[in-house]
């Protein structure tokens, strides 16, 4: 009897690389989502600090100093506008991540079912070749038996 032989190990092999390919994309955009998320986190942290900045100034009890004072708000709303439009990023990079996460899921679920089908054929393949070995020995239990007689 022949070795065993998987019909769709080329479809098995291809989604094993496929699903290397799509862990691979799901890690970069968590990677993404990761510095997206720290850089809007060090603009908050930057907008605290040029908040209490400006405090401090206010407070200091010195002089205003309209210029300085108007940079601290300019820069203040560019900082809000940056936050907000990395909050955006977040979200996007968020959705993307989500669906890298769907692919990687149904890629997954295909693979695996390739391997069932494998696993219980290569099962079913070794009860034949059992089957087969007992018939054999039992032709050649006979053949003596009947050689004796």
């Amino acid at each position: 009897m022949k070795k065993f032989q998987f019909r769709l190990q080329v479809v098995l092999d291809i989604k094993e690389k496929l699903l290397e390919e799509k862990l691979l994309e799901l890690s970069k955009v968590q990677r993404g989502l990761q510095e997206a998320i720290e850089k809007q986190k060090t603009l908050e942290s930057y907008q605290l600090e040029i908040n209490q900045a400006l405090m401090n100034v206010f407070q200091s009890g010195n002089d205003l100093n309209l210029v300085e004072v108007q940079r601290y708000k300019d820069f203040i709303n560019k900082l809000i506008v940056d936050i907000s439009s990395q909050k955006v990023v977040v979200q996007n990079i968020s959705r993307l991540l989500e669906i890298k996460r769907k692919e990687v899921n149904e890629v997954l679920k295909e693979k695996k079912v390739l391997e069932k089908l494998k696993e219980n054929q290569q099962k079913k393949y070794y009860q034949e070749f059992e089957q087969y070995e007992r018939r054999e020995l039992d032709d050649m239990a006979s053949s003596r038996y009947a050689r004796r007689a």
